[in-house]
């Protein structure tokens, strides 16, 4: 049974620790805790971001747009759980000391990391994680405000990054 370390609002691991299926529901994090995830952009040299599209068949966003990522899980690093997640979704491993740290985020019950990294991904390498996935696509920065997506709040951060 996967088990997920609770956070504060700084990220810290606090010692409080729910299973997976109790992660599911936001009235199991006590107040003042937060459900830790990742997130990792990957760019390419052309400076467009790789997107993967969720299942239309999942609970939490169907058919949305975002970036590799998930919930971290107990004794993992947000960089480990953001290089698991990439390669469990997309089936491409990331080198750790090629991720950049670019933000964290919080809202009610979670707290959200981002990392980046720029890479030249061949989407026709990827091999995506089916129950999670329909597809996988490059975009320019100035289409992400077009598209049904789980939010881009680490788009600003990256567009200072890169000096876009």
């Amino acid at each position: 049974m996967e088990k997920h370390e609770l956070v504060d609002i700084n990220g810290n691991k606090t010692g409080k620790i729910i299973t997976h299926i109790e992660a599911r529901n936001p009235n199991n994090i006590p107040e003042g805790h937060y459900i830790a995830v990742v997130g990792v952009v990957i760019m390419n040299s052309n400076k467009e971001i790789l997107l993967q599209k969720r299942s239309r068949f999942k609970r939490a966003n169907p058919n949305k747009w975002g970036i590799c990522g998930g919930k971290i899980d107990f004794d993992e690093t947000t960089l480990e759980a953001g290089i698991r997640e990439t390669a469990e979704e997309i089936g491409i491993t990331l080198n750790k000391k090629d991720l950049k740290f670019l933000s964290t985020d919080t809202d009610e019950k979670t707290h959200f990391t981002v990392y980046y990294v720029i890479q030249d991904v061949d989407i026709n390498e990827c091999k995506l994680q089916e129950e999670e996935l329909e597809e996988v696509k490059y975009f320019k920065i100035e289409e992400l405000q077009d598209l049904d997506n789980e939010g881009f709040e680490w788009l600003d951060n990256l567009k200072k990054v890169i000096q876009y």
